[in-house]
């Protein structure tokens, strides 16, 4: 029991290590029964060489569930933010990409980044609410021109699951909103990424595994 005990704790542990973390989903309910067998996968950001990375652990993933997954970077010839993003030739593509059987498109984007304070950073600036005009204006040019203080990035990020349902207009079947928190680098930030989005796939039942 003792030993069964430890191990949840490890497990506990270890999950909350995870840079990552899902905070919002929508998931389009008149579309139950959609499972993605063949996916196009796109990252969405100038840098190529993240790109590349972000959509090679992402390929891989699936491809470990028997998941058909292509990276953008290989289908397309040219940056896939340099496509012609008009509505007839996304059409276009649309089409070419049934006929390749591809039945599913999932696109990740960054869409903001925001700043948190510790715990302990945040303690401390509720004591200095409580001091005097005086204590509160000194202390407070001390601390605005520290280079110390206790801050850490968090990148707001968006993955959105769209179907190539011929027919249908209303094509988006999963978006989810992915935090990542203090990013150590950027494979282990990745890395945790890619487990966060496989995790709120599977739980969806979006993905036809084998």
């Amino acid at each position: 029991m003792k030993n069964l005990v430890l191990l949840f704790v490890l497990v506990i542990l270890i999950a909350g290590c995870s840079s990552s973390r899902l905070v919002d989903e929508y998931i389009n309910k008149e579309s139950p029964n959609f499972q993605a067998q063949k996916v196009l996968v796109v990252g969405l950001t100038p840098d190529g060489g993240l790109q590349r990375q972000f959509e090679y652990s992402l390929v891989k993933a699936l491809k470990d569930k028997n998941i058909i997954a292509i990276k953008s970077v290989d289908y397309f010839k040219s940056n896939v933010n340099e496509i012609d993003q008009s509505e007839e030739n996304l059409e276009a593509l649309k089409k070419q990409l049934l006929n390749e059987s591809f039945d599913a498109v999932l696109f990740s984007k960054i869409v903001g980044q925001e700043n948190k304070v510790t715990m302990a950073q945040s303690y401390r600036n509720l004591k200095r609410s409580f001091q005097s005009f005086n204590d509160y204006y000194n202390e407070n040019k001390v601390v605005y021109g520290n280079d110390h203080i206790e801050d850490y990035p968090v990148y707001n990020t968006e993955t959105s699951l769209f179907c190539l349902c011929p027919g249908r207009n209303n094509d988006l079947i999963w978006r989810g909103k992915i935090d990542i928190v203090n990013p150590p680098t950027a494979a282990t930030s990745i890395r945790d990424y890619v487990n966060t989005l496989m995790q709120a796939l599977k739980k969806n039942n979006l993905l036809v595994l084998r």
